[in-house]
């Protein structure tokens, strides 16, 4: 049996962040996108600077790090900066990233992981939970789907030059 930790990422974690970021991107989208849009989404989103300032900023953003074995497996980041108006009034808070290297994924990691952010959210008094998800990944919209996530809406999601369809999917908490 694996022993699973999730914790709390700090300002110190911005490097490890970084990195699992880019790995799993790429593992996840590498193969349906130019190396330019790639890039360029990386070094925009994914450089240690980025995240440290988006781990300093505490007010608007929470990183849980997974580690499986005392290894980094993956990360959620939840954000309040960008709130949907197609979602109702109360109280929601967005997974805004929510990234598992492939060699965990079929280890119920991203289970795991879900299950401590919405015990995380649900502590801290919101009400809904929503995310955007990519059409074409369908094996994250089925496992946000067996989560109890519904469709809602859809966006642009801005990969390099390219423009990308998002399904957007909330859950009450």
């Amino acid at each position: 049996m694996n022993s699973i930790l999730i914790r709390q990422a700090t300002l110190q974690d911005a490097n490890l962040i970084s990195e699992l970021s880019i790995a799993t991107f790429k593992e996840t989208y590498a193969e349906f996108n130019t190396e330019e849009n790639m890039n360029a989404y990386l070094a925009k989103h994914f450089m240690p600077e980025h995240i440290a300032a988006e781990l300093t900023d505490t007010a608007l953003n929470t990183f849980f790090i997974t580690f499986v074995d005392e290894l980094p497996a993956g990360y959620v980041k939840l954000s309040t900066a960008n709130i949907q108006s197609a979602l109702e009034a109360g109280k929601p808070i967005e997974i805004e990233r929510f990234y598992i290297l492939k060699p965990y994924q079929e280890q119920k990691i991203g289970s795991t992981l879900m299950s401590y952010c919405l015990s995380n959210v649900i502590r801290k008094g919101f009400d809904t939970l929503w995310l955007g998800v990519w059409k074409q990944n369908d094996k994250a919209v089925a496992f946000y789907e067996r989560w109890g996530f519904e469709k809602f809406g859809e966006h642009i999601f801005q990969l390099g030059n390219d423009n990308q369809s998002d399904w957007l999917m909330k859950r009450r908490c």
